[in-house]
Order: structure tokens, then C-alpha cells, then sequence
């Protein structure tokens, strides 16, 4: 499912931190990835996800069927059992990914170092190999609980997963979070004492509304 442009930008403006706390007072847990490595920058893109475990000798999913099912502009969640095997056929996997336009890909497995798309991914790869047992099933991947539809913004602070039907509330709640922790921190820079600015009292709330208001 697409995301609405004016949701998109008003994630892309916060810190997947502002984005957590949001998260968090809405009562939402096991929001954000954790161990992972990426390439910097940014994606934000809705969940489709994939399930793998370690291979034995039985039958297992079809992974190439699976990969031409994902929608343009996804963020692929591969949850690798948090075995940090390398997923089977990577760089081909990748460029296929990429070829079909999806914005990036999670995993709690490793992938080769260049492979044409941004990835997040464990930083080596252990022995052994992988197959793929379900598709668009709630995950788990580096802590985090992820299911098929959440909006995963991945950015240079962190990776969070945000539920659809949350993400406008969360998605102002962080915007405006932000806002105040940048007062704060120029407040802060001015000489003024934390003791009234963490957390901020009534009268550093209303100081901070009367001068960021719009004109």
C-alpha cells in the first residue's frame, strides 16, 4: 500500500529516537531494530515480510515466487531466525529486489557488501544456509516485532516499525517532539538549567509556545 506523500514527509522529518518515544507513549512495544548495520542514509516504505530458519532436508517455500510477489516501494523484512546466516542466492535476491523498485530491506541475516540496494543487515555472515517458511506473517527481527503493513522507517539513527493505523497520530506526536527537543537544546546552549527544562515545567512549555508559534 502506498503512503499518503504528506505522512512520508512528515516521517522523513523525525528521528527514528522522536519516533520511538511516540511509539512508546502510545503504548506500543518492540518498536525498534536493533544490531544491524546499514549504508547511512534513509527508506521508509511498508513492511512485507519473510519468514526463514535454517535449512534442513525438507521441503521449503518457493523464495524466487515469493520475491516476484513484493510490491514496488516495500521494505522487505527478512526475520532470519537471528541466526546471522547469509540469505541464500544474496546478491541475485538483491538485484532482483531492486529491479522491482522496493525501497530497502531489513534482515537479521547478512548480506553481501554491495548488492545495489540499501540494506540493513547483520555484519557477518555465519555457517549454513537458509529457506524460507511463510510470507506476510508478523515477524520479529533485531528485537523488534514488525508486521505486514507497518511503515518501517530505517534513517541513520535507527530503524522503528510503526503500525498504519498509528502512524499519523505518531507521525505528528514526533514531529512536534522534535520541535521542542531543538528548543530545548538551544535553550540549553543559552546557559539556561535543566532543572526546569527536563522535563519542561509549565512555564518553559508555555515560553516555548509563545516563541515557536507561527507568525
Amino acid at each position: 500500500m502506498a503512503i499518503d506523500p504528506t505522512l512520508r514527509d512528515a516521517l522523513s522529518a523525525v528521528t527514528p529516537a522522536s519516533l520511538a518515544r511516540a511509539l512508546t507513549r502510545a503504548g506500543v512495544k518492540a518498536h525498534s531494530v536493533q544490531g544491524l548495520t546499514g549504508p547511512g542514509g534513509s527508506a521508509i516504505g511498508t513492511a512485507y515480510t519473510l519468514r526463514m530458519i535454517p535449512a534442513r532436508d525438507d521441503a521449503v517455500g518457493d523464495l524466487a515466487a515469493a520475491i516476484d510477489t513484493i510490491p514496488e516501494g516495500a521494505i522487505v523484512v527478512i526475520d532470519a531466525a537471528q541466526s546471522g546466516l547469509a540469505l541464500p542466492f544474496g546478491s541475485i535476491l538483491a538485484a532482483r529486489l531492486a529491479h522491482r523498485g522496493v525501497a530497502g530491506l531489513v534482515t537479521d541475516g547478512a548480506l553481501p557488501a554491495e548488492v545495489g540496494l540499501p540494506v540493513w543487515s547483520v555484519p557477518e555472515a555465519a555457517i549454513g544456509t537458509l529457506a524460507l517458511v511463510g510470507t506476510q506473517q508478523p515477524v520479529s527481527c533485531g528485537g523488534a516485532a514488525i508486521h505486514p503493513g507497518d511503515i518501517v522507517v530505517c534513517a541513520d539513527g535507527g530503524i522503528v516499525a510503526v503500525p498504519a493505523a498509528l502512524a499519523e497520530r505518531v507521525a505528528l506526536e514526533a514531529v512536534e517532539q522534535q520541535r521542542l527537543d531543538l528548543w530545548i537544546q538551544r535553550e540549553v546552549e543559552k546557559g539556561e538549567s535543566l532543572a526546569t527544562l527536563l522535563p519542561p515545567d509549565e512555564a518553559a512549555l508555555a515560553r516555548f509556545e509563545a516563541e515557536t508559534k507561527p507568525a
